[in-house]
């Protein structure tokens, strides 16, 4: 009886389990053993360690209940899930950056700028302009990166497209690679210098300042731009959707990977990173993908 019912229970399991729910799984297996193996080091991270529990146990309650309902809440929770763990893995990824060095590697990007550019870009590029209007206008885009993250995807699952779980499959491959980049190789950009840059702000300013207090303070993960990664590989899905309506998108993309220098969050190289580093998880997600079955995203209906 016993082993019957367990074989109820996997059948079950695979009839509502997606594909990026096996990635969301293991990395959150993989923090919450490195929470408890390095508790002491970490400083006792024990908000952590329960909210790596947390996830773990909604994933598994969505893939059990899940009924491939369209218009269920269950259903959008599920897809969008993984969007919702970047915003508390990059939190705990970057607050784990001491684990392996207790120092940071800018000094190698800020030498690596200088090869490049001569003069870091961003100390130049706000103080030439000189303009609070481009000030606040460069902000909104890099204030835009979290409506892109969400709006095109929006539209894409409204549209019943099946490329929208494909795309947030892709940006979980990614997105989970570069934090552990941002573990072991950490880097916080040249964030510290924008009290020196800009000294005045009306709207977009103080609300980017507002959203770094709270979950970016702690640095760590500068290197490649995940601005900038998450963008073009929005931009590559948004033009196979959309085409040549896909241009709005393709605007505040450029917009985006500007506003990431312009606005002192990250050196050029961590741009440059980010547009490379996207390209290619582009395809290398994309690949992964085919070779999984994904049946189970679909809707029923």
């Amino acid at each position: 009886m016993a082993m019957k019912d367990f074989s109820e229970y996997l059948e079950r399991f695979k009839r509502g389990i997606f594909p990026v729910d096996y990635l969301i799984l293991i990395y959150s297996t993989m923090m919450l053993i490195i929470s408890i193996v390095f508790y002491l080091e970490l400083g006792k991270p024990l908000l952590f360690l329960c909210l790596n529990l947390a996830f773990i146990y909604l994933l598994l309650y969505l893939i059990y209940f899940e009924e491939r309902r369209f218009d269920s809440v269950h259903y959008w929770i599920h897809t969008w899930l993984p969007i919702l763990t970047f915003i508390f893995y990059y939190a705990q990824s970057t607050s784990y950056d001491n684990l392996i060095f207790h120092h940071t590697f800018d000094p190698v990007l800020q030498r690596w700028e200088g090869q490049l550019f001569n003069v870091p870009l961003n100390r130049i590029m706000a103080p030439y302009v000189n303009n609070l209007f481009a000030d606040e206008m460069m902000h909104f885009f890099y204030f835009s990166y979290y409506l892109i993250i969400f709006v095109p995807g929006v539209i894409m699952l409204l549209n019943r497209n099946k490329r929208i779980h494909e795309m947030l499959f892709t940006l979980t491959v990614m997105m989970y690679f570069h934090y552990l980049i941002f573990m072991i190789f950490p880097g916080d950009g040249p964030v510290f210098e924008r009290p020196q840059i800009f000294t005045r702000g009306v709207l977009f300013i103080p609300v980017l300042d507002f959203i770094y207090k709270f979950f970016g303070e702690q640095g760590g993960g500068a290197f490649p731009s995940t601005h900038v990664t998450t963008s073009v590989i929005v931009l590559l899905y948004s033009f196979e959707s959309f085409r040549i309506r896909s241009w709005p998108i393709n605007l505040t993309v450029i917009g985006i990977i500007i506003a990431t220098v312009y606005c002192s969050y990250h050196y050029t190289v961590d741009a440059i990173a980010g547009i490379v580093s996207g390209t290619l998880f582009y395809f290398i997600g994309k690949y992964l993908y085919s070779i999984w079955d994904h049946h189970a995203e679909l809707p029923a209906e």
